[in-house]
């Protein structure tokens, strides 16, 4: 037979900003659009440790009945949204792309194990517009067909065409839908609105990639707050007036940004603003940056916010105490010696571990900090020196704050049975980073099951045929009936421990025992 459309070759490698974009997946009908500074879109580009910022859009459009070819267009943002800009946002759905880990370990954003995107319903569904934050560029990817086929192929594919990495251990997680707009008490927001959101605000302070302060998840709770707070021009001001920009700030601080000069002036505005967004901080009124009160309550809400106070009180060491005390990241941007200095430090690790990175090389260095650091979170042992990984004392007290901390210690002590069996006994996922002669000890691998039964995917064949092992670890988590051998997924008092777990491990089971009425009868679902 002749084969059908999906035998045929990809389309030609599209090109963003005059760089290659890699393999384009079928049915992508490319814009791209140019990368512009954010200078010549909204003024003056703002700092970030002394280099300029520069956002950048990706604009691509996927349609599900659209031929192979690829189609560029020169303008691409106007091009792609000019015959939707009246169209209202009435919904909006995050998806969540799962990293390894992320169901065993689940962080509240913007600090949690997953990258985030946004999709957009346009009209109640009529179009979706996905957009999303990755290494580099803002992606925006307008999808029409059904809404089936759209979410599967965003759930593949990111705006540029490249494959999402997704399989068992990093699914991409439908986050729920939520309505927006008047029928919610919000105001309309269209896709114009959008679009001078995005060109506006978020242009002037776009900041790079980085995992603390301005990730995925960021950019995902700062267009979830626009869609249900608008503030897009100085119109909407005038209509609302300063109770309306009140209570608009309650729910969207970062709003403050397209407030009038002379309301950034105003305390009470301003108060509301940080008190939602620590953030929002940079566009109040300079004689309000150096509020002590003020600013606390924006580091209250994010540490980072620091850096936007008034240069008295970053050099002010009883605030700055005060500051690391609330939130340890507001280390960063304190006065260069306070992050040389040592009990400022200490305050900050103890109200946040990972605040270390900012500490000076030399402190970063030192024995009886980072002990203090580890003991608090012993992953921080991966932000430890060299030497200080080798230290058996730092190494213990790490494990036992956090037994993934093995995975840092060198080759020699994960070799160390003590010093394994404490990590298991602590996490038994830790039983991956064990030497590989430890993995096959009987005793450490029934400990490490019996804690946590999915580390029997780190087992060698030997472990997997072990049926006291192999029993432990569904138990435990009947998920981990998939890492057995075969001849124990036949085992009905194995399959029959795994599915009073987890009644979807049946899925695991041999085929005679998945149709197994006893089996069936005893699967539990939590």
């Amino acid at each position: 037979p002749r084969p059908g459309p999906a035998a045929r070759a990809p389309p030609p490698r599209a090109r963003v900003g005059g760089a290659s974009n890699g393999g384009v997946p079928c049915r992508m009908l490319l814009c791209c659009q140019e990368l512009t500074p954010a200078a010549a879109l909204a003024g003056a580009l703002p700092q970030q440790d002394g280099l300029a910022t520069q956002f950048q859009v990706i604009c691509t459009r996927w349609d599900q009945a659209a031929a192979f070819e690829n189609t560029v267009f020169e303008n691409s943002m106007n091009d792609l949204l000019k015959a939707d800009m009246s169209r209202e946002v009435t919904a909006y759905t995050e998806f969540r792309h799962l990293m390894p880990g992320a169901q065993f370990l689940q962080l509240d954003p913007p600090f949690g194990l997953h990258h985030a995107f946004v999709v957009l319903e346009l009209d109640g569904g009529v179009r979706e517009l996905c957009l999303e934050k990755c290494e580099g560029p803002l992606e925006m990817l307008l999808l029409a067909g059904e809404r089936q086929a759209r979410h599967a192929h965003i759930s593949r594919f990111r705006a540029t065409g490249e494959p999402r990495v997704v399989g068992p251990q990093q699914p991409v997680v439908n986050h729920g839908r939520v309505e927006v707009g008047p029928r919610k008490g919000m105001p309309v927001v269209t896709v114009g609105d959008l679009r001078r959101w995005v060109l506006g605000p978020l242009a002037m302070h776009w900041q790079p990639l980085h995992p603390l302060m301005s990730n995925s998840q960021h950019f995902a709770m700062d267009l979830q707050a626009f869609l249900k707070s608008p503030l897009v021009g100085a119109e909407f001001q005038i209509r609302r007036g300063r109770e309306g920009l009140l209570s608009a700030l309650r729910a969207n601080g970062m709003g403050l940004a397209a407030a009038p000069v002379q309301l950034r002036q105003d305390r009470e505005i301003v108060l509301a603003a940080v008190r939602q967004c620590g953030l929002s901080l940079q566009f109040a009124d300079e004689s309000l940056q150096c509020d002590p009160e003020l600013v606390m309550q924006a580091i209250r809400q994010d540490g980072f916010a620091f850096r936007y106070a008034a240069e008295q009180l970053r050099e002010d060491k009883d605030f700055v105490l005060d500051a690391v005390r609330t939130s340890g990241f507001a280390l960063r941007y304190a006065a260069e010696r306070f992050r040389k200095t040592r009990d400022v430090v200490l305050a900050a690790v103890h109200t946040h571990p990972a605040a270390l990175e900012f500490a000076s090389e030399e402190l970063r260095q030192e024995r009886e900090v980072v002990l203090r650091v580890v003991q608090l979170d012993g992953r921080m042992l991966g932000s430890a020196s060299e030497a200080l990984r080798k230290d058996a004392e730092i190494v213990k007290a790490a494990v036992a704050q956090n037994g993934i901390a093995l995975r840092f210690a060198p080759e020699k002590m994960r070799k160390d049975r003590t010093l394994a069996m404490a990590a298991v006994l602590q996490n038994g996922l830790a039983y991956q980073f064990a030497s590989e002669d430890l993995r096959a000890d009987r005793d450490i691998a029934l400990t490490a099951m019996r804690r946590h039964g999915f580390a029997l995917e780190f087992a060698n064949e030997e472990m997997r045929r072990d049926r006291d092992v192999v029993f432990a670890a569904v138990t435990r988590n009947g998920g981990a009936l998939q890492f057995a051998s075969p001849e124990l997924k036949r085992d009905r008092e194995v399959v029959l421990a795994a599915v009073r777990s987890d009644g979807y491990s049946l899925d695991f089971a041999s085929q005679e025992l998945r149709f197994d009425a006893e089996v069936m009868r005893a699967r539990r679902f939590s």
